[in-house]
């Protein structure tokens, strides 16, 4: 395929290193182990769409391939034989969870998803994904199931992280048959991207928006069939989905999703009986078994390290973010935050200006809990607002309409992903959240990537009384308004003039 792989696995195992490991050498298991579970993981985790099998699936896989490694014949062919387990294991999964019997899936179990059962949450999150790039792994939701077997395996091919002889093997297909396999799950998952743009787009589509009349607010097969079929023949969403690039063009590079915290470990007390009889259960091998718990305690410490470094650069944004844990971003610590001293904004003496409201600190959530207006600090007149479906600063006085009041007047509430921290809601029950960096208004999908991207901390302003609001899931970045009076979440920059756009005073509601 000619494309170049990322460094862990560019010094994945040669020939010798698997005969090595296969002997019993600690440092060849420790290189297979290096280079496996990540792919692994991948490959299962995005087949079977962060399902809460994900963790056992790998588990199994992994252990499988330590007990067959004695009987490996031919060490050349190790990654695309461990692949081919890992969707040989999918696949039981998947015959396993068709074959049970309905009375045994409680009803929440088919209605209720939980939030960190999705693999495109994880991507996003611990990717720090924006963009087209976001957009392309939001589009996955909507495939069928046996879709995303193939998907999980182009995508890696995409990433550079597999040859086409090693997906077609996987698959146990031919190559041209292979072939036919992914260019069908490509075009599926183009049209999931063309409509996950179009139900971005503010103000939506009229057509779109009554054909969702009936729709759940879940991405589904069906659903992706028809709103393309909309899209394909809709001048205006077509327009809006022109510039995308082909998915092909977005993966290059693609950094795996790190190896979650306690998966290692689980692996690990799974595993030693297996692999000590791969070894020939040798005092050796108890050693080297020894080496992999090492091995897999520092993968499940700093999944990043080794995965992302440098390759978490967006396109469109040029944004590095690093993580220290797989699941969430830093947070300052409570004594930190207690340090910093409250803020306090002081009522207003010019009418007809609302009067000022609760005092924001950055220590409580229960403080700013309620209903306010934010004011801009030094744009006379302007407020948070909204406009459809995005953030705005607009101009709102007593003399306004009823609608321009209830648009710039919101609730806080405790925050969705952190009670620390607020969620901001409209008169409508819609959040503030960001979308590529864009301050939107959505209603909550319920997934944990919402939940993150509505969620703000208060912050000292720049001027006596007033208050900042952090991105939860993006640290160092604010909600703000740039000159075109749009409100963003951007990366802090140490001018005045920054710090004056992402400071506003809290404010008694206009309505």
């Amino acid at each position: 395929m000619g494309r170049v792989r990322s460094q862990d696995v560019r010094e994945r195992s040669d020939v010798a290193v698997v005969v090595a490991a296969r002997a019993g050498d600690p440092e060849a298991l420790e290189h297979l182990v290096r280079g496996c579970l990540p792919l692994v993981y991948n490959i299962v985790g995005r087949a079977l769409d962060g399902h809460s099998d994900v963790d056992d699936v790998v588990q199994d896989t992994m252990l499988r391939a330590l007990d067959g490694l004695s009987g490996l014949e031919d060490p050349e062919r190790f990654r695309s034989w461990l692949v081919a387990i890992a969707v040989r294991q999918v696949r039981d999964r998947w015959r396993g969870r068709q074959a049970r019997p309905q009375a045994e899936v409680p009803d929440e179990a088919v209605q209720e998803v939980a939030p960190e059962a999705d693999f495109a949450d994880l991507a996003i999150l611990r990717l720090a994904l924006s963009g087209q790039r976001r957009e392309a792994v939001e589009a996955t939701r909507w495939l069928e199931d046996e879709e995303r077997e193939v998907l999980s395996l182009w995508w890696l091919e995409a990433a550079g992280e597999l040859t086409r002889a090693e997906l077609a093997a996987a698959c146990e297909l031919a190559p041209q048959h292979a072939a036919v396999r992914v260019q069908r799950v490509k075009e599926r998952l183009e049209s999931a991207r063309a409509v996950v743009r179009a139900l971005a787009t503010s103000p939506r589509c009229a057509e779109l928006q009554a054909q969702l009349t009936s729709w759940d607010g879940r991405p589904a097969a069906r659903w992706r069939k028809r709103l393309a079929r909309h899209v394909r023949d809709c001048p205006r969403c077509l327009f809006n989905t022109s510039e995308l690039v082909p998915t092909e063009g977005l993966l290059g590079g693609f950094a795996l999703v790190p190896v979650p915290i306690g998966l290692a470990g689980l692996l690990l007390a799974k595993s030693m009986p297996s692999a000590s009889a791969a070894m020939g259960g040798t005092a050796h091998a108890s050693g080297s078994v020894g080496r992999v718990g090492q091995l897999l305690g520092k993968l499940a410490a700093k999944p990043v390290a080794a995965l992302t470094a440098g390759a978490a650069v967006l396109a469109g944004g040029g944004a590095l973010y690093a993580y220290t844990r797989s699941d969430a971003p830093v947070r300052p610590h409570a004594a930190q935050v207690q340090n910093q001293a409250p803020v306090s904004p002081t009522a207003s003496s010019v009418p007809p200006t609302p009067t000022t409201s609760a005092t924001p600190t950055p220590t409580a959530a229960s403080t700013l809990v309620g209903r306010h207006a934010l004011r801009a600090v030094d744009q006379s007149g302007r407020y948070v607002s909204e406009a459809g479906n995005l953030g705005v600063l607009g101009p709102v006085a007593a003399t306004s309409s009823g609608l321009a009041k209830q648009e710039a007047t919101f609730r806080f509430v405790t925050g969705l992903a952190d009670s620390h921290c607020y969620s901001i809601k409209d008169a409508t029950g819609r959040y503030l959240r960001h979308y590529a960096f864009r301050i939107r208004l959505d209603a909550n999908d319920g997934s944990a990537v919402f939940q993150k991207d509505a969620t703000f901390c208060a912050r000292p302003g720049s001027a006596d009384g007033s208050v900042s609001l952090e991105s939860y899931n993006y640290p160092g970045r604010y909600l703000r308004y740039r000159d075109n009076l749009q409100l963003w979440v951007d990366p802090t920059q140490n001018t005045a003039a920054f710090r004056a756009s992402r400071s506003f005073t809290v404010v008694a509601p206009w309505t």
